[in-house]
């Protein structure tokens, strides 16, 4: 079955420019399982497909932190909603945060920011309420998360950690470290 959904095109495009940032069009297209013309007809140059995949990202982390009550709801709670839905920060911060270059729009970076800022601002909560230690920036704790995140959708993508796996280990490295 061909896809012809742009957003179906491009939940499949984002991990192959995670792993190519230098994909052209007719490999991303290969990567969709689609035509280099269907892709163009859904997204007429590589810049627009760049920038779609960075809003679709931002969009998804976003709605996590919203539906998380990443401002207001339990911390332990909001860590297990964030966990659950891990992929959209591995892509925040593999293609969007950590690589603004790929994208060049300063409003992708700006929106970026301000997601990155409200998860840093959840992480505070944590040291406040006692959850995570206080002794480390909130903004390295964040830090943290995202690239545990992005480690685990990278092992999950490439087969060797299970879909179902990653959720349970991200926060036993974030909450306990890999001490035996």
């Amino acid at each position: 079955m061909m896809r012809t959904d742009a957003m179906e095109v491009l939940d499949w495009a984002i991990p192959v420019l995670a792993k190519d940032r230098a994909a052209s069009m007719q490999v991303i297209a290969k990567g969709a399982g689609i035509s280099r013309a269907t892709l163009v007809r859904l997204f007429p140059t590589r810049q627009h497909l760049v920038q779609a995949m960075a809003a679709k990202i931002l969009d998804d982390c976003d709605r996590a932190l919203s539906r998380a009550g990443a401002d207001t709801a339990p911390v332990r709670q909001v860590l297990a909603a964030l966990v659950a839905e891990y992929p959209a920060f591995a892509q925040l911060w593999n293609l969007v945060y950590a690589r603004p270059d790929v994208l060049g729009v300063a409003e992708i970076g700006v929106r970026a920011d301000a997601i990155f800022d409200r998860t840093v601002a959840f992480f505070e909560r944590g040291q406040g309420v006692g959850l995570l230690r206080k002794d480390m920036p909130a903004t390295w704790l964040a830090s943290t998360f995202c690239g545990l995140a992005e480690t685990a959708w990278e092992l999950t993508m490439e087969g060797y950690m299970g879909a179902r796996q990653a959720p349970g280990f991200i926060p036993a490295i974030l909450l306990y470290g890999a001490a035996a």
